[in-house]
């Protein structure tokens, strides 16, 4: 009786799956064109498209150049107005964005905003000092920033240390970047020593 079943199984089932399949290959055919599909709308991603983070290394790697070359009329066009030069102090840390510049005021101001300092240090920073800022944060001078930036994108911030020249005393910068209106631009810088 088990030999019946299996002849049975043997005649019929090659019969049954060419005739569902298309001579066996119709779902065969249907993954692979599925496949195809996937793979085409994949390839066919426009190349120009970078990613938020590809766009602040882009940014930061221009404003890197004009620094080294100590160029800063170029630089007005990296920042984003009105650019916030510091942040008020807050019982909990750092508060709200604060003394901001607008377009007008950049030329009074850029010898601050990119001191000796920076002009040396920045164009020399490296991983360790580069952050994705968490969208989730619960930092004032953050979410703030935040409001200004377009929907669903990332800002990133450049934060160095170093020792001052002639003390024993460190001192800091930190730049934060975000995309407005479609382009990323530095939003805000905050220091040791104030700006305005």
């Amino acid at each position: 009786m088990n030999w019946i079943k299996n002849l049975t199984a043997i005649v019929v089932l090659p019969f049954f799956i060419c005739c569902t399949t298309e001579n066996g290959r119709g779902q065969q055919m249907m993954n692979k064109q599925a496949d195809q599909k996937s793979h085409r709308s994949l390839s066919e991603k426009p190349l120009t498209s970078l990613s938020d983070e590809q766009e602040f290394r882009r940014v930061l790697e221009s404003l890197k150049q004009n620094l080294r070359k100590k160029s800063l009329k170029n630089v007005s066009a990296l920042l984003n107005y009105p650019f916030y030069t510091s942040h008020k102090q807050a019982s909990n840390g750092i508060g709200i964005p604060d003394d901001p510049i607008n377009l007008s005021e950049f030329n009074t101001y850029k010898s601050a905003i990119f001191n000796t300092d920076v002009m040396r240090i920045l164009p020399l920073c490296k991983e360790d000092n580069l952050s994705e800022i968490d969208d989730k944060t619960d930092e004032v001078y953050y979410r703030s920033l935040k409001k200004i930036t377009d929907a669903g994108s990332k800002m990133y911030e450049v934060y160095m240390q170093y020792p001052e020249r002639g003390t024993q005393a460190e001192s800091y910068f930190s730049f934060i970047f975000g995309k407005v209106n479609g382009k990323f631009k530095m939003l805000a810088t905050y220091a040791k020593w104030p700006v305005k």
